[in-house]
């Protein structure tokens, strides 16, 4: 199973794709919902200011990287308020199970749930780069108040702070736009290791949303220096996690939903390769 990419398993059901040019749209003319409601609550920020506030963020944060999902505004999502089970989710925070913001770059999802009554020391963040942590520090004019721990570490580290420090502790792992920067096999390893940081009691769960593509494949990011990942839809995600599942001897309850992007035209995803959203539930059973 080479890479993953076997008629069998799912990968490679198409060929590889490829994402053209920078994915960047044009300024916001407004901001709205949810992203507003923090920004204006929990920030303060002046709501004749919010927009002008917000690109400036979004402008420089997408030179620290230009991830697509910097270009695309994905951090005024709070993708958590999604999920059925945030209220449940939510209410075990605050009385005392631990929540982590996985890739959490400008962590919004982290100051989503403190705003809603989580004690923020239950609630942690953790980003390869402490840039996107300083920048939403910058984006929700909070560093002085918001009390959650961030941690700078590499997943795929095994001396990190994350895998040794959180090894085994952790009750809730939100995981949106993570596990989709990788290819096939990367992708095991990064599931492997966040499971790993999961309580072994049954009902801890890792959660959230990542783009995919109808068919799975292979997808080269030119102005990346040529990065590729490897996108999935819901058979080939399901696959991983059996593959995750056999190798760490675990039981796992994987819930995976799939739906249209819309607008790809307006953002510049290339038509052809079938862009989707994969929302996911993943539950430890045993």
């Amino acid at each position: 199973m080479a890479d993953g990419y076997s008629k069998e398993d799912g990968p490679g059901e198409a060929p590889p794709g490829m994402m053209g040019g920078l994915i960047y749209c044009d300024a916001l003319t407004e901001v709205t919902g949810r992203a507003r409601n923090i920004l204006e609550k929990w920030s303060d920020v002046p709501a004749s200011e919010v927009v002008e506030h917000v690109n400036e963020m979004r402008d420089r944060a997408y030179k620290v990287f230009p991830w697509p999902s910097i270009g695309l505004y994905q951090f005024l999502s709070i993708y958590m308020l999604d999920f059925d089970c945030y209220p449940e989710i939510l209410e075990s925070i605050k009385k005392g199970a631990f929540f982590l913001d996985l890739g959490c770059c400008f962590a919004q999802e982290v100051r989503q749930v403190i705003l809603d009554g989580a004690p923020p020391a239950n609630v942690f963040g953790a980003d390869l780069s402490s840039d996107f942590m300083n920048l939403g520090y910058d984006l929700f004019l909070d560093q002085d108040k918001l009390g959650a721990r961030f941690i700078q570490s590499d997943i795929f580290d095994d001396q990190s702070a994350l895998r040794t420090e959180f090894h085994g502790r952790l009750d809730v792992i939100h995981a949106s736009n993570f596990f989709h920067v990788w290819e096939w096999g990367k992708t095991i390893e990064a599931a492997k290791h966040a499971v790993s940081l999961l309580s072994s009691k049954p009902g801890s769960v890792i959660l959230g949303t990542q783009v995919g593509t109808k068919r799975a494949r292979k997808v080269i990011f030119p102005h990346m220096k040529g990065r590729s990942a490897f996108f999935q839809n819901p058979t080939t995600w399901k696959r991983l996690w059996d593959v995750v599942q056999q190798d760490m001897g675990i039981q796992l309850d994987v819930q995976v939903t799939e739906s249209y992007i819309p607008d790809k035209d307006e953002f510049q995803w290339p038509e052809e390769l079938e862009f989707t959203r994969l929302h996911f539930v993943i539950t430890r059973v045993s």
